[in-house]
């Protein structure tokens, strides 16, 4: 869960980022992807974004805002990571700063025992990468939100033009689908490694 209040917050049916202002921190509005680029950054902080759904499945929130914030929840970031595991490389990256995506990954390494040239090397390729990732992910979950907006009956795009819904209805809603057969975790992260043109994980093992 986001360490801040979220009560007031809503979701962007555009490109599924959050918005909102919570009460204890009143000079840090959160705003959506969409007019992000708009906002100076809030003081001290590495982005401005208190919390956000899991770029994955969507179905839960989770704090961000720090560069060693998580890209997903607890579940699809283990399905991620064994992935990645398997898969010998990054597919499927951790979060922004570049240590969370190196082999191995999962805390800061120790760069006593690895030597700095093909570290600093393995790095530069992740980073390289990164953005085009982070593109893909831009259409993904708009792409995601509909299809679980779909799923809980509502109309995609509304018929009266709203651009955004309540985050605390969604979530409660998006709470009953984390077992469900097509849109639950599991069946999420299938579908995602089908978005990014990759291999299902059960081809890999």
């Amino acid at each position: 869960m986001s360490p801040v209040s979220v009560e007031d917050f809503t979701v962007c049916l555009v490109c599924a980022g959050l918005a909102g202002c919570p009460p204890e921190n009143e000079r840090a509005p959160q705003v959506c992807k969409c007019i992000r680029e708009e906002q100076p950054r809030w003081p001290g902080a590495d982005f401005n974004e208190h919390a956000t759904l899991c770029w994955c499945c969507l179905l839960e929130l989770i704090p961000s805002g720090s560069r060693w914030s998580s890209f997903y929840c607890d579940d699809c970031r283990e399905l991620a990571r064994e992935y990645n595991e398997v898969a010998g490389r990054v597919v499927f990256y951790q979060g922004r700063h570049g240590w969370m995506n190196l082999p191995g990954s999962g805390a800061r390494p120790d760069t006593g025992r690895v030597p700095i040239d093909p570290f600093a090397e393995t790095l530069w390729r992740v980073l390289d990468r990164m953005g085009a990732f982070f593109a893909v992910m831009s259409l993904w979950r708009p792409y995601r939100l509909r299809l679980i907006l779909q799923a809980m009956g509502r109309q995609v795009p509304p018929r009266n033009g709203a651009r955004r819904l309540r985050l605390r209805g969604y979530l409660a809603k998006a709470a009953k689908l984390t077992e469900h057969p097509l849109l639950g975790r599991q069946a999420a992260f299938g579908a995602l490694c089908e978005f990014l043109g990759h291999p299902a994980p059960a081809s890999l093992a």
